[in-house]
């Protein structure tokens, strides 16, 4: 998710076009995260240094880590704990930048300082969003005072994310009665705390989605292809229900109800989650102790 935020932030303002973010996302996947580019993000290294400890590695038949210990740039806890951060997917995403020479790692950290002044997050918050994890992301997007809808957008988000597509990313979140869609699918589950889900969009938001989950191409959102939508949302809800069964908490999956002739989705509260899916947008609603109403 991190890599799309940063990419499409990248691509908003002009310093990449739509191909290499498509090059870049796909890349990253592959990438194998070098160490000196993590020191120099970490602050550990500068980029000279970095520079240096790779070029030396030119001559030297010696792993990047093992120079700049030597040369004392690192010491080897530094390295260790670098080592454990090759994973994560911002600095995976810095590494295409890098590879494909659009960027070095200080200049991304610049635009990052942009983005966030720009989206008034705190160096806490950025340090949140650069974790990758989404169960850290997430209280990013969603509103404060907003808690109890935390465990259900999480649900909904790693599930799409899983089996749909993890290039995703998210708009912030808000409080209505009403959603404006054209199409959709929802479901009630029952129990001792009851929850609507909704997966719903315009026009043909939802035709990927149903496409990917469906195993089927789709040509427009139609009754087969929200049958699609439903199945996922019956997902979503199974793997909440089962969670909380497991505090003991009794939960019954009411089937899932969809429509391609809607104007909205109504609640007397409800939380709308806008997602980002490559040039789509739809919305995860969510809604505690309440049916959601498709009018």
């Amino acid at each position: 998710m991190v890599s799309v935020i940063v990419g499409n932030y990248l691509l908003e303002k002009g310093i990449i076009t739509y191909e290499q973010l498509k090059d870049l996302l796909a890349a990253k996947n592959k990438v194998r995260v070098k160490l000196g580019l993590i020191a120099v993000a970490e602050g550990l290294m500068t980029q000279d240094e970095a520079d240096r400890v790779n070029n030396l590695q030119a001559v030297m038949d010696k792993r990047f880590g093992d120079i700049a210990v030597e040369r004392g740039y690192l010491t080897e806890g530094h390295v260790q704990a670098l080592l454990k951060k090759q994973g994560n997917a911002y600095l995976a995403f810095a590494q295409a930048l890098e590879d494909q020479q659009l960027m070095t790692i200080d200049q991304l950290e610049q635009y990052m300082i942009d983005f966030q002044v720009e989206k008034e997050m705190t160096v806490s918050e950025m340090e949140d969003l650069k974790s990758g994890d989404v169960d850290r992301i997430l209280p990013l997007y969603i509103p404060a005072g907003c808690d109890k809808y935390m465990n259900a957008a999480g649900t909904a988000v790693r599930t799409i994310m899983r089996c749909v597509d993890n290039e995703i990313y998210l708009d912030k979140a808000f409080i209505a009665q009403t959603c404006e869609v054209d199409n959709g699918a929802a479901q009630f589950v029952s129990g001792e705390e009851s929850i609507s889900f909704g997966l719903a969009g315009k026009g043909h938001a939802l035709l990927r989605t149903a496409s990917i989950f469906g195993k089927e191409e789709f040509a427009e959102v139609n009754e087969d292809a929200l049958d699609a939508i439903g199945e996922l949302l019956n997902c979503i809800c199974g793997l909440y229900a089962s969670a909380l069964s497991q505090t003991g908490i009794s939960m019954e999956l009411l089937p899932p109800e969809y429509s391609t002739e809607i104007s909205k989705m109504t609640s007397d509260e409800m939380l709308v989650l806008p997602i980002h899916m490559k040039s789509e947008l739809f919305y995860v609603i969510v809604a505690k102790g309440k049916e959601i109403e498709m009018k």
